[in-house]
């Protein structure tokens, strides 16, 4: 019973992390200018260095940018 429980888990958080992934790729390209113009030319570097909260925090970003979308 617990095995079942933590491989559910884990399965869980590996769909969340795919999702963010996906997410991360296209807010790269289309939404995090909207959030931010600072953003406009910046390096690769500053991208590289958002990536891991970007996945993680995906719902967050999500919300956001609709809001900037109205």
């Amino acid at each position: 019973m617990v095995e079942l429980i933590i491989s559910m888990v884990l399965i869980l958080m590996g769909i969340y992390l795919l999702i963010g992934l996906f997410f991360c790729f296209v807010f790269f390209r289309k939404g995090v200018q909207s959030i931010d113009e600072g953003v406009k030319g910046a390096p690769i570097f500053m991208k590289i260095l958002i990536f891991p909260g970007t996945v993680a925090l995906w719902p967050v970003l999500l919300a956001k940018w609709r809001k900037t979308k109205k």
